[in-house]
């Protein structure tokens, strides 16, 4: 196998922040609504939750190249070094590095259940399925235009919803609904990369949602989905599930305007990087606005 720079590489760990968002959300909440927070914990569902996270990555690449999406002169292979494309590691190395990141997941989500229960397993296998899933047959969510689908449960309900648990053992309406700001969010970067690879992904004969709306239909959505979770964090601040310091997360509106403005003009090549800055500073401010929900 190769190096470490390789590895490490080949997981793509720009795209964590978003799993460490996520997972301190549902954390954080377990602090606000019933005053209990373990850090051991915190960092055992974060570190497998990541782990995981690597593993739909390197998953991704097996299967896109195989199936010939990945390939030289691919739009991914302009902004990252792709392993196989790239040279610098095979498919068996993926196939390895895939085994090695699953089990550790899993062996963490046996540990959790065991300390708080059962549901910590369930959540933990309902993840190690939808994250190889995502490009490995029968399923292949991503060439079936369900792939913002997949993000959206993933990043919002299931990981912060999995996080809030493992630190209560109890499951509770705050995490469920509000995590779907994040989880629109964090399928809005998809969905950038997706409407800025349309004729690329077509190309390949997979589907996407930015192929069936077409460009202007698909924009009009990603919009759509950005706005939406504003949305759902002040109707979550005006329900009594949140508090006003939530409301931070406002603060990043003018942002995101911009960027949906910028977008409908051109769609950049940084589309998705520009996408997930938004997410990144949505995300710290709806936790720092818990944090001092929880201090006041």
């Amino acid at each position: 196998m190769a190096g470490l720079k390789e590895i490490v590489v080949s997981t793509r760990p720009w795209s964590f922040p978003m799993t460490v968002i996520s997972i301190t959300y549902g954390a954080i909440l377990s602090l606000y609504l019933t005053g209990i927070f373990n850090p051991l914990l915190y960092i055992m569902t974060l570190i497998g939750s990541v782990f995981l996270h690597a593993a739909a990555n390197i998953v991704n690449d097996y299967f896109d190249t195989r199936y010939g999406v990945d390939r030289a002169g691919a739009p991914t292979t302009r902004y990252r070094p792709h392993p196989i494309v790239s040279g610098s590691l095979d498919a068996s190395d993926l196939i390895k590095m895939t085994v090695i990141f699953v089990a550790a997941s899993f062996l963490i989500a046996v540990y959790l259940s065991m300390i708080s229960g059962p549901l910590a397993l369930a959540l933990g296998i309902i993840g190690v399925v939808l994250a190889l899933s995502y490009t490995s047959p029968p399923a292949a969510y991503k060439y079936k235009a369900l792939g913002e689908v997949f993000v959206l449960l993933s990043w919002g309900p299931i990981m912060v919803l999995g996080a809030y648990y493992v630190q209560t053992s109890q499951i509770h309406i705050v995490p469920l609904v509000t995590s779907l700001s994040l989880g629109l969010l964090v399928a809005s970067v998809l969905l950038a990369n997706n409407i800025r690879d349309i004729e690329y992904d077509s190309s390949v004969n997979i589907k996407t949602i930015a192929i069936i709306l077409g460009k202007e239909g698909a924009l009009k959505i990603f919009s759509f989905m950005i706005l939406v979770a504003y949305v759902i964090t002040l109707i979550s601040v005006a329900l009594g599930f949140l508090e006003l310091p939530a409301l931070l997360v406002f603060l990043t509106l003018p942002k995101a305007i911009k960027l949906i403005r910028s977008f409908m003009v051109t769609v950049p090549e940084t589309a998705d990087p520009q996408t997930a800055q938004l997410v990144m500073q949505y995300g710290l401010l709806l936790i720092i606005g818990i944090v001092l929900s929880t201090l006041i």
